[in-house]
């Protein structure tokens, strides 16, 4: 049975943006008549989403709902259907299969984008919407646009215009106690692998990994690791698909993640999902996690993290000052062939969320930068300690960014990279098996 959301609650965290979003993003209702009465029903528009209920994308996500029907009131409604994060793609594959598509899609299946909806034309060109407002595109990442933009000159979907690099969060307690006084971007790979001696001989587990899932602690750490490897960021920022892991960087980065595996993470971590990893950082039974800048909200949840855990945390780079972070990425499109006010709809939902005001109250809630915005004087004022950290390491510790394994592995890898993770652990498979195999499983989706 579907679950329809019904939209509450400003946020407390951002209350001094909140005032005033509103009104930055919606026009006169249009089909006002003098008297007050409305000619035209209002226009709803009904999306399935996955950032809902406990995910961490509902914060800021449910939130900009809110705004929008209040900017919007009597003209447009959004309601969100509530899809369990890991059915949301396919959830779009099938509505697309039956005529059925939504208003607005954020992303979905990568490869059946570019395959299916991208090659069929099945998107809503926003080039000529997105010329026609010099404010809203002032704010894109020329690199996002070029990536979004297809080989006739359409725009597929919206660009980016926040980059949200991932880094590693730490307990400051544990480092202390360890002896550790350098920051972990400033470090060498040689020098981290030290700092987890130092750590694992002081009584607590370094590393918080997981094999579960798509093992997202894991392979964010072994991303940053092969970052580290010659040749391995010119791997790792291709705009294309790699299918071949047998390449001595890839070989190389298997290799210590075999000796994080086996020596410097906690015993559930074979077989843990994200939730698991997770709740051993909160509960401080680790002293790192490799994560984006959403959880940092978690570690004042009463209900997730003790009272002042959040006083004992620190955020920072990979070693080497690397960041995980990409501007190749697909954001939110609309399908073609809706109703004009369905499309006009979906067309003033993208508008508001790049207002200024929405884009800093989402940078405040889910961490990011906008490099081509001007940002107002108290959004500095807004931002978590924690955040504040990382934005520091950022401007004065980064040395290169690289995208994810994630980004460059075809969608069906990232789970059986998870699968396979174990017999690594155990020593089932080496380094290189371990490579050939993944190799041999993606040779399977290559065309």
């Amino acid at each position: 049975m579907k679950k329809w959301l019904t939209v509450t609650s400003a946020l407390a965290i951002v209350s001094s943006l909140l005032l005033t979003a509103c009104g930055s993003g919606a026009a006169t209702n249009p089909d006002q008549q003098a008297g007050g009465e409305t000619a035209q029903k209002e226009v709803v528009l009904k999306i399935p989403h996955y950032k809902t209920g406990q995910n961490v994308g509902a914060k800021y996500f449910m939130g900009l709902v809110e705004r929008f029907n209040a900017a919007y009131d009597g003209q447009y409604e959004v309601v969100v259907e509530e899809v369990p994060q890991d059915d949301y793609a396919e959830k779009i594959k099938l509505l697309y299969q039956q005529k059925k598509l939504p208003p607005i899609i954020e992303t979905g299946d990568k490869q059946f984008l570019e395959d299916v909806v991208i090659k069929n034309g099945a998107f809503y060109d926003l080039k000529p919407w997105i010329d026609s407002k010099p404010e809203l595109k002032s704010v894109m990442i020329e690199e996002s646009i070029e990536h979004n933009t297809t080989e006739d000159g359409k725009i597929f979907s919206l660009p980016m215009a926040v980059i949200r690099p991932i880094g590693m969060f730490y307990n400051k307690d544990m480092f202390e106690k360890a002896g550790i006084t350098k920051s972990i971007g400033q470090m060498s790979t040689d020098e981290f692998v030290q700092a987890l001696d130092a750590l694992k001989a002081s009584g607590v587990a370094p590393l918080t990994l997981m094999t579960g899932e798509n093992a997202w602690t894991t392979m964010l750490l072994a991303s940053a690791f092969m970052a580290n490897e010659p040749g391995g960021p010119e791997i790792l920022n291709s705009t294309e698909w790699d299918y071949d892991y047998t390449s001595e960087p890839w070989v190389n980065t298997f290799a210590k993640l075999q000796t994080f595996l086996q020596q410097y993470t906690t015993n559930n971590a074979v077989g843990a999902a994200y939730a698991d990893a997770a709740n051993n950082f909160l509960n401080e039974r680790t002293a790192t996690i490799a994560n984006g800048t959403w959880m940092i909200s978690d570690f004042s949840d009463p209900a997730k993290s003790s009272e002042g855990f959040n006083q004992k945390v620190g955020a920072d780079l990979y070693p080497g000052g690397v960041a995980v972070a990409t501007t190749y990425d697909y954001l939110w499109w609309i399908p073609s062939g809706l109703p004009e006010e369905q499309t006009q709809g979906a067309l003033a939902f993208l508008e508001f969320m790049y207002t200024p005001k929405e884009l800093e109250t989402y940078m405040v809630l889910e961490g990011g930068n906008a490099p081509k915005l001007q940002t107002s004087e108290e959004f500095e004022s807004q931002l978590d300690p924690i955040l504040a950290e990382f934005n520091e390491a950022v401007t004065n510790d980064l040395k290169v960014t690289v995208q994810s394994f994630e980004n460059i592995w075809p969608p069906q890898i990232p789970s059986e990279f998870g699968k396979y993770l174990p017999l690594l652990a155990d020593g089932t498979l080496t380094p290189e098996q371990f490579a050939q195999e993944l190799t041999s499983k993606a040779a399977q989706f290559k065309k």
